[in-house]
């Protein structure tokens, strides 16, 4: 039971508290006279209980005070406790995340394709995610012995799809439920294990076209006119032949690939392969080549790099949204060669459509022309077909519907050149015969370049030296 200091003794004891309640402090003054009554440390205590204060009291310092007269002086008195809110629960992904599939580069520019690891496998069991479940933390207390609530880490969590399982005996790991390959897409958190279909040797007639619904690696080659279609990676030991290609993931080829025009190679993904030859590819992320690109065309979504010292791209035609680099492009016999950059290929669709629409106007307005032509030159008395005054009336309107579709189409332009940063790299020669695009700007290469940058600057194209 709290006992009431003497009302004299009020003027001596002072005790105030910080705005956060956190904090209290106890000043005693030097006694006015030899008469008063002598002030101790039950009633010092006593006098800050009656103010309130009554948690996380420090008597040892009231004792200090009286047995050093230390009047006057202010001493913190007592201390709340700080809550600690809780820790957010977290996620350790128990496999490699690496999915640039970009190849490492060593100082020689040489490439060692032995140590690229696109595909990430598994096996049955293993642990992929082992989960740290969030904390409630710890409440706090104020000085006046007030409750001060913490907050719950925030949870947290990964989506599972097929080949996956949380291990009953602790749900905060996730496994693998079959031997595959492990596919992880960050943006969405979402975690799934494909069962790898090997073909042990190549795609040939002992397998007809493959069609499956999982990762492929082929230990062989692709031989010509077959197909592999996934919505997976495909990896190829050996070589592909004038076949076709279609992956929604990543293709990784490791000797090279030897196309045809009419087998196109499509990837939603990246594109490794050694060299690229005489191919149709249309890729949604980057191609990288070893040695060399020769007489392709190339439609991607990212960049072109040739990562070998002495990667040359001769002949075809390679568009690509940001970059291309390699050491060479054409070479002293001037093949002609086209690059192009700063383009948004989404929006390229669009601009053939409209683009077929303006040749259809034109070649019915062309007839319209002609009949009309036709019935002027008629002599009078003939027989007559469609009016002249009707048919120029189509006429106009065919005329119109060419300007409407032509104004829609450099409206689409504007997008589809609308792409910053974007240049041509050549770290040894550009040859005669190259024509480099970057959104719209065109610059024709009438002598050799050494170690040039290529980039857009307003309306035309300048180089400058490589640093």
């Amino acid at each position: 039971m709290l006992v009431n200091p003497p009302i004299f003794l009020t003027d001596r004891v002072k005790v105030t508290v910080d705005e956060n309640n956190m904090k209290a402090f106890v000043t005693v003054k030097e006694p006015g006279s030899e008469e008063e009554t002598e002030i101790t440390s039950q009633i010092v205590l006593d006098y800050i209980r009656n103010s309130g204060v009554k948690f996380g009291l420090r008597e040892s310092v009231i004792d200090e005070i009286i047995e050093s007269k230390s009047w006057g002086d202010r001493f913190l008195i007592a201390e709340g406790v700080t809550p600690i809110n809780g820790e957010p629960a977290s996620l350790e992904l128990c496999f490699p995340t690496d999915i640039s599939y970009k190849p490492q580069i060593k100082e020689d520019g040489h490439v060692d394709y032995k140590e690229v690891s696109i595909v990430h496998s598994t096996v049955k069991d293993h642990i992929l995610v082992r989960k740290t479940p969030a904390s409630k933390g710890m409440d706090g207390m104020d000085v006046y012995g007030h409750k001060i609530l913490t907050y719950p880490g925030k949870d947290c969590d990964i989506k599972t799809g097929q080949g996956t399982y949380r291990d009953p005996e602790n749900i905060n790991l996730i496994k693998a439920a079959v031997d595959g390959i492990i596919c992880y897409h960050s943006q969405n958190q979402f975690l799934e294990v494909q069962k790898l279909y090997v073909v042990q040797n190549s795609v040939d007639y002992s397998t007809g076209n493959i069609n499956v619904k999982s990762s492929i690696e082929i230990k062989g080659d692709v031989k010509p006119d077959f197909s592999v279609t996934t919505p997976y990676n495909i990896e190829v030991k050996g070589v592909i032949e004038q076949a076709s290609i279609n992956c929604d993931g990543s293709l990784t080829v490791k000797i090279g690939i030897k196309g045809a025009p009419d087998k196109l190679i499509k990837t939603g993904g990246d594109i490794h392969a050694n060299y690229i030859q005489n191919a149709q590819i249309k890729c949604r992320g980057s191609v990288y080549s070893g040695l060399e690109i020769r007489n392709t065309t190339i439609e991607c979504d990212d960049q072109v790099v040739l990562v070998k010292a002495g990667g040359v791209i001769i002949g075809g035609k390679i568009m690509a949204v940001n970059n291309v680099t390699a050491a060479s492009i054409s070479n002293l016999y001037y093949v002609p060669t086209e690059i192009e950059v700063g383009i948004n290929l989404q929006i390229k669709e669009k601009i053939l459509e409209k683009e077929g629409q303006i040749k259809a106007a034109n070649k019915l307005l062309a007839e319209v022309e002609k009949k009309i032509e036709t019935i002027e030159k008629r002599p009078p008395g003939a027989v007559q077909g469609p009016s002249v005054s009707k048919l120029k009336e189509q006429k106009a309107d065919f005329l119109k519907e060419i300007e409407r579709l032509r104004n829609r189409l450099k409206e689409i332009q504007k997008d589809y050149f609308n792409v910053a940063g974007a240049f041509v790299s050549v770290s040894k020669t550009v040859y005669p015969g190259t024509i480099i695009k970057i959104s719209g700007a065109v610059f024709e290469v009438k002598e050799e370049l050494s170690h040039v940058i290529f980039r857009k600057e307003r309306d035309e194209i300048k180089y400058t030296n490589l640093k």
